[in-house]
């Protein structure tokens, strides 16, 4: 029960801290929207939270696909400001 425990909250903190990296792509399979961002927080329910690189707009998805992303990937689809 510890261990299932301290993976949850490892994998939370991973992409709650974005492990290292910067950039973010988030897909929502049930629609297939495609999201990019530069954080990622994790929620009690298990839903994602973030903001659109794109519009700005706050997201929140209950089923997602979180792929980290280089940032090279990430200017070329958000474009440079």
């Amino acid at each position: 029960m510890k261990r299932l425990i301290g993976l949850v909250l490892g994998l939370s903190l991973l992409i709650g801290c974005g492990g290292g990296a910067k950039y973010w792509m988030v897909t929502d399979p049930s629609t297939s929207n495609v999201y990019y961002t530069q954080g990622v927080d994790s929620l009690s329910s298990g839903a994602v939270k973030f903001t659109d690189a794109q519009t700005g707009n706050a997201v929140s998805i209950q089923n997602s696909e979180v792929k980290k992303v280089t940032e090279e990937e990430f200017k070329a689809a958000v474009g440079t400001k």
